[in-house]
């Protein structure tokens, strides 16, 4: 009986020895080719899913591989290979960091990659991983589109009036992005009426200005001694237009940015609000205070969507 249970114990223990953990899923996907992140370059990180929760031993010892005919070279992160779990340690992030702290990346070239994952790197209830080799490609990698640039706030305001305080507005408008960018004036202009319509040209030429780390774009028509150039607003919309390209910051570049503007008498926009039961709830002139219809001067019309217009009355 004795003999029996020690014969038990050991195939137990053996069986313990023996188990091993899986991975479900791994992402990028084995035996596909590495998305690249900007240019020819891809990321350093490898999402691995388990069914169970796992704990991470020893991580710098992963390694990932160029492979070639002539031999197989390590592609080493700057700092080194580190793991960040997530769901409840079922999702395990392994990535290359850089020097600063975030995820590297390296050139993907036209060759295979390996990822190695050394045997006992994952553990789980006395189980753990025999040795993972994922295999990518780095050849023809489809570059990820960046995402268009938009910007954060322009002044003048979107939808204000360019009359509402002078009947000769400057020729000037600031775009405000979360980022440096680059700028080209090429192609700007001002038009009237619609987005098609008149072009409103300055003496010389549209130039552009940066500020605040190059975070600022000031697009700005300049006269003929290089000041900001004037023009007669009317009572009509207007649009500025800035040619998609025009703004870039890396791979990023703007689309078409069509902003539209009133002109003089843009109480006429209220009257032909397209929801009937939007309507006028209140006025105020620039010191708060409530007044009429007729009140001269501007006014901040508040509508019964919550918006708030700018008004001009003469």
């Amino acid at each position: 009986m004795r003999k029996s249970l020690l014969a038990i114990c050991a195939f137990a223990m053996a069986m313990a020895a023996s188990a091993q953990i899986n991975y479900a899923s791994v992402d990028p996907t084995a035996e596909t080719v590495l998305p690249k992140v900007y240019g020819n370059y891809v990321s350093m990180a490898f999402t691995f899913n388990f069914d169970e929760a796992v704990t991470v031993k020893n991580v710098s010892a992963v390694k990932l591989y160029e492979v070639k005919d002539t031999g197989n070279s390590e592609v080493t992160p700057d700092d080194d290979w580190y793991a960040t779990p997530s769901n409840g340690g079922k999702t395990i992030l392994i990535w290359g960091s850089d020097y600063d702290g975030f995820t590297c990346s390296f050139l993907a070239n036209d060759c295979d990659y390996e990822l190695v994952i050394p045997a006992g790197t994952f553990t789980a209830n006395g189980a753990s991983n025999e040795e993972i080799r994922v295999r990518y490609y780095g050849q023809n990698a489809p570059v990820v589109p960046a995402e268009p640039l938009t910007y954060i706030s322009v002044d003048p305001q979107e939808d204000t009036a360019l009359g509402a305080e002078t009947s000769y507005p400057g020729m000037s408008f600031t775009f405000t992005f979360d980022k440096a960018v680059t700028a080209s004036a090429d192609g700007v202009k001002l038009v009237k009426e619609s987005p098609n319509g008149s072009e409103i040209t300055p003496s010389d030429e549209w130039r552009v200005s940066m500020s605040g780390g190059n975070t600022k774009v000031q697009f700005w028509g300049a006269d003929y001694d290089g000041y900001v150039d004037y023009f007669r607003v009317e009572d009509c919309d207007y649009y500025l237009i800035v040619p998609a390209g025009a703004i870039k910051s890396g791979d990023a570049e703007n689309e078409e940015f069509v902003v539209h503007y009133f002109g003089t008498n843009i109480h006429t926009a209220i009257n032909d609000v397209k929801d009937a039961n939007n309507h006028v709830v209140a006025r105020y002139n620039i010191q708060g205070q409530v007044i009429d219809a007729n009140a001269k001067g501007i006014q901040l019309v508040k509508m019964s969507d919550g918006s708030t217009l700018k008004v001009i009355v003469k």
